[in-house]
């Protein structure tokens, strides 16, 4: 062993991780056992060899030769180290330089020698083959399973097509009925058919100007078509009657909202119409009736249905009185605001009438459109 470099290997010799300590001309000059263990060569037969004959391919030793034309600067990185067995053995090195000093060990000038740490990363190796392999199958199971993906799809879009068209025609049976009890509770009534359906055109229009979704405003439309169903409770004596009511008169009639709610009973589909039937009455300042509730207590739609029904009430005629001019009705309208009406939905009301959007509603009731079979 050269002079001065005995301390330094039984450093190296201590090291958990392969060491070489390289001297000039590229000679090994020492080995730890460390590295013997993961090469399978002994230390005698590779001291006194030049470091890039371990290597077979001129590639490899092109790299060496290069590396240890330079050995000022640390180096860091990955290569891979023979073993006797001749296999090659994925390593991460570090090189560092070591001056010895002739005379006494110590690291002032004298010898240069280039000391080169190994940690085996073989392990990490196969983990990262085995990722690799995992994810090939993975991406063969995704493509497998997009195939058959792509299959279904047209038997998807099929079964989407026969639930659109089951959906359509429940919806159709559930508007027959609304229509049918609106025309029954309505039959009273000389204005049966369009009555109801102003009151839907109306109620839907205000909701949209207010700025409920179209399914919302659609669903409020429908909804409003059954706010009197409870006047099949209240007798003809008492709706057709001419003059004014009595006090046990007006508390019959006042009962139809109860009366609605009780006989939507709690179908899902109903829950709006509910909402309408029983609060339709109910007032802003909370005046209303049956429950008392005021402002936003109200719910929305019964909001909405209460103004249209007034409208409409003052601009068709009954059998107590004429037609009102729907400026004439407008205008008490705008004249309960926060006593009867909630202000956004009259404001929304008198948009809609400035825009002549309830005049053309109102256009089409006089037609006579019925309900549609």
């Amino acid at each position: 062993m050269p002079p001065g470099v005995g301390q330094f290997t039984e450093l190296l010799d201590a090291l958990a991780c392969g060491a070489v300590l390289i001297g000039r001309g590229g000679v090994i000059v020492h080995v730890n056992p460390r590295a013997c263990s993961m090469t399978g060569y002994a230390a005698d037969s590779l001291v006194g060899r030049r470091l890039s004959d371990l290597y077979d391919e001129p590639e490899d030793k092109v790299l060496i030769d290069l590396a240890l034309s330079d050995t000022t600067e640390p180096r860091e990185g990955q290569f891979h180290v023979p073993t006797a067995a001749g296999r090659q053995i994925p390593v991460v090195i570090s090189g560092r330089t070591w001056h010895a000093d002739k005379t006494n060990g110590s690291a002032a000038g004298g010898e240069a020698y280039y000391a080169i740490t190994l940690t085996d990363i073989s392990p990490l190796k196969k983990a990262e083959d085995d990722l690799r392999t995992q994810y090939r199958i993975i991406a063969e199971l995704s493509n497998t399973i997009l195939s058959q993906a792509l299959n279904l799809k047209d038997y998807s879009h099929e079964l989407e097509a026969r639930v659109r068209e089951r959906t359509a025609d429940l919806l159709q049976a559930n508007m027959d009925a609304i229509y049918m009890l609106a025309i029954a509770s309505e039959s009273k009534d000389e204005d049966t058919g369009r009555h109801v359906r102003r009151m839907q055109h109306y109620t839907a229009a205000v909701a949209t100007e207010l700025g409920l979704t179209a399914r919302g405003a659609e669903q409020a439309g429908y909804s409003a078509i059954l706010h009197d169903i409870g006047k099949i409770h209240v007798p003809d004596h008492i709706l057709k009657k001419p003059g004014p009511l009595t006090a046990s008169e007006r508390a019959a009639i006042q009962q139809h909202t109860i009366a609605g709610e009780r006989i939507l009973a709690e179908r899902p589909f109903f829950e709006v119409a509910r909402q309408i039937a029983r609060s339709h009455h109910e007032n802003w300042d909370g005046s209303g009736y049956p429950d008392k509730l005021a402002g936003r207590e109200i719910p929305i739609e019964a909001r909405i249905v209460h103004l249209a029904d007034v409208y409409d009430a003052l601009t068709s005629p009954r059998i107590y009185k004429g037609a009102w001019t729907a400026q004439d009705a407008a205008a008490v309208i705008e004249e309960s605001t926060a006593a009867m009406f909630d202000p956004e939905i009259v404001k929304a009301f008198t948009s809609l009438r400035k825009r002549g959007e309830l005049d053309r509603i109102a256009a089409m009731g006089t037609k006579g459109e019925g309900p549609k079979q």
